[in-house]
């Protein structure tokens, strides 16, 4: 898929084409999500097929920020939890950075968001971050992705950086519930057309759909919601 760019090499993309995007991603990396339903290997994609190496490090204090991503070698900084102190570790370009306790306080479905948010950075800021990179000289520039989603801002008021987390957020979930795929498997279940009125049902069907792609239960449940399925 070929985007059009911000005069600051941020593609421009709406949110009805996130759907797009993340089949794109699909196809290139893992098109048998396409084919079935699944729970998509999102980790074995960004180490396979992207060639990304995933290193699972605390990074903030407080949780604040669940993975970080690096487009080119330098030194970063770790939180270290044990001494409570932060320190600096090395990395090479394509690494990314995951909480460890993302899935332990949190949940195992919020960490492969977090992987897949991070391997749609890879996968269409890289030109914008190779201009701050040649305008840096030796500086690590990476992205860091931050639990709550940016303030909403007016379009005209939006940073780089927020254009790039909203899409980021918008496509991960995307390519963890392709949209054919993620319909389907709704459509076969036996309480999807029991849901209405039914809040029993409907909470069997998010608890069924979550656990099949090994999403969140509030990840699959915004899923439903923007199909227009419940």
């Amino acid at each position: 898929m070929t985007f059009k760019l911000s005069n600051k090499l941020v593609p421009i993309i709406s949110k009805s084409e996130f759907d797009d995007v993340a089949s794109d991603f699909l196809k290139k990396y893992y098109p048998q999500a396409l084919s079935e339903p699944m729970a998509v290997p999102i980790e074995d994609i960004a180490v396979q097929q992207m060639n990304l190496q995933i290193k699972r490090v605390h990074i903030s204090e407080d949780l604040s920020i669940l993975g970080q991503i690096f487009f080119n070698s330098g030194c970063a900084e770790v939180y270290l939890k044990d001494t409570d102190e932060f320190g600096y570790e090395t990395v090479s370009k394509g690494t990314m950075f995951i909480d460890p306790d993302v899935a332990i306080e949190r949940n195992g479905g919020c960490e492969r968001n977090t992987i897949a948010h991070e391997c749609v950075h890879w996968h269409i800021h890289r030109l914008y971050h190779d201009a701050q990179i040649n305008a840096g000289g030796n500086i690590t520039v990476a992205l860091r992705c931050p639990v709550d989603a940016p303030i909403e801002q007016s379009k005209t008021k939006r940073t780089s950086e927020d254009w790039m987390e909203r899409q980021a957020n918008g496509i991960a979930p995307r390519i963890l519930m392709p949209k054919a795929q993620f319909i389907n498997r709704v459509n076969d279940h036996p309480s999807y057309s029991k849901i209405h009125n039914n809040i029993f049902h409907l909470e069997l069907l998010v608890d069924d759909i979550a656990t099949f792609f090994d999403v969140s239960k509030q990840s699959a449940c915004i899923r439903l919601s923007e199909l227009g399925l419940k």
